[in-house]
């Protein structure tokens, strides 16, 4: 039996959008780096996608915790939330250890160029976010040490 949660909701709210340098007012970090390990967990009543990135600024990897999952049966889609795949390149502003403002803060990076998806976030202002940037104006904010 595969029981799936999904929120009623076809969109997730947010009040306005936001460019990098409100993302990193925001964030207590950056990370910029290559998908190497994608696993789900069921954690405090929740369920998480933890995504591993080999980091290109720094040594050694980071754990980015995306809100959903699938864990046994038991599946959680929640609109808004960013999506990741093995294997990609991308540079997160972090929250804790969560994408800040979920999709507007996870981007993924092609060449030089770094693009989010933000499909299922709704704006109560009405003005989508700038969906893509050179991968160098986002550099600028990393690393950052946590605060």
């Amino acid at each position: 039996m595969l029981l799936t949660l999904a929120a009623t909701a076809h969109a997730t709210l947010a009040s306005h959008a936001l460019d990098p340098e409100a993302l990193a007012v925001l964030s207590d970090a950056t990370a910029f780096g290559d998908v190497v390990d994608i696993r789900t967990v069921f954690e405090n009543n929740r369920i998480w996608t933890v995504a591993t990135l080999d980091l290109v600024d720094l040594e050694g990897e980071a754990d980015v915790w995306i809100p959903g999952g699938c864990v046994g049966d038991l599946c959680l889609t929640i609109p808004g939330t960013p999506w990741v795949r093995p294997g990609e390149r991308v540079f997160v502003f972090l929250r804790k250890s969560e994408p800040t403002s979920w999709a507007q803060g996870l981007f993924h990076v092609d060449g030089n160029v770094a693009t989010r998806d933000t499909h299922g976030l709704g704006f109560l202002d009405g003005v989508k976010p700038v969906a893509s940037f050179d991968v160098t104006e986002l550099r600028r904010y990393s690393p950052v040490i946590p605060r």
